[in-house]
């Protein structure tokens, strides 16, 4: 017998093995995303003869027009089906049952983050499309240091707080199509970077303010899984995170419409989905921008 349902208490044990199987992360980190992030009434499950086989995390989050309209949203995340059950559609059946919730509480769209390329044919079976963007592109130090800057600004990085990161945040992306974050969320990635031996910052001049959240990957790798300043900033900004985090070499993630001239490669990131009648056009040419996937 199968059944969708939210989680109940007393259900984490088996959704840790299910993440276990499906994700392959260490204990120690499952432990630390159930005791930071998961709620049982944000959580659905799908129950093959009581086993469960299937679960995914919806988050309550904002989609913000460049009109300032601010749209109610949920991102299902952490989507996963055992290995035992897969090729069921047990994923669509999920899907199924959480898009029905949403329409039943209101929530106008969706949006999600594939964890691979070939997922994104699988969404867009369930009614997604690609909605929002990222410029990716890897940096070695020397290319750092041959970035041209203006002279006379210099760059200072700190950590900051969640809500003082979310305030920049909202101010650097005001007029755009994004994904706005509560604070609580904003929080939850200041673990996840503090986990890594890095965090999230504020970094300024004279001239601007901004922020951006690191992870370090490894001694040699740091990943700059946000950066958000004007275009004219981004080199002297790049130069500081450098030289306050050494590593050899630096991915960076940003919106598609900044950094053109480091080059790397737009693609989709996020995916949308609506659930109600709304007046919201998304087009590619839109560069919507959702950035934090918690991935």
């Amino acid at each position: 017998m199968k059944e969708c349902r939210l989680a109940k208490e007393g259900e984490t044990n088996p959704q840790k093995l299910l993440w276990r199987h499906c994700f392959g992360d260490s204990e120690s980190y499952i432990d630390f995303h159930f005791a930071h992030r998961n709620k049982k009434d944000k959580t659905v499950i799908l129950l093959d003869d009581e086993e469960i086989a299937a679960m995914l995390t919806m988050i309550p989050v904002k989609t913000v027009t460049p009109k300032i309209l601010s749209i109610d949203t949920v991102m299902f995340y952490a989507i996963a089906t055992h290995p035992d059950y897969q090729n069921k559609g047990y994923a669509t059946q999920l899907m199924d049952f959480s898009n029905q919730y949403l329409r039943e509480n209101d929530k106008h769209l969706s949006v999600l983050v594939p964890a691979s390329k070939k997922l994104f044919g699988f969404y867009n079976k369930q009614g997604y499309s690609d909605g929002f963007y990222i410029r990716e592109t890897q940096l070695t130090r020397k290319a750092i240091n041959n970035l041209p800057i203006c002279k006379s600004s210099k760059f200072t990085i700190s950590a900051i707080s969640p809500k003082e990161y979310n305030q920049r945040r909202n101010n650097q992306l005001e007029g755009r199509l994004y994904v706005a974050y509560a604070d609580e969320d904003i929080a939850y990635q200041k673990k996840l970077s503090q986990l890594s031996g890095a965090d999230i910052y504020g970094i300024e001049s004279l001239e601007v303010q901004g922020c951006v959240v690191i992870e370090r990957v490894n001694l040699d790798k740091v990943l700059i899984k946000e950066i958000l300043l004007p275009a004219q900033a981004i080199n002297g900004a790049i130069k500081e995170i450098s030289n306050q985090l050494y590593a050899l070499e630096y991915i960076l993630r940003m919106p598609a419409y900044l950094g053109e001239h480091l080059e790397g490669s737009i693609r989709p990131f996020g995916m949308i989905r609506g659930h109600r009648e709304i007046e919201l056009e998304i087009t590619p040419e839109s560069l919507g921008y959702l950035g934090l996937a918690f991935d």
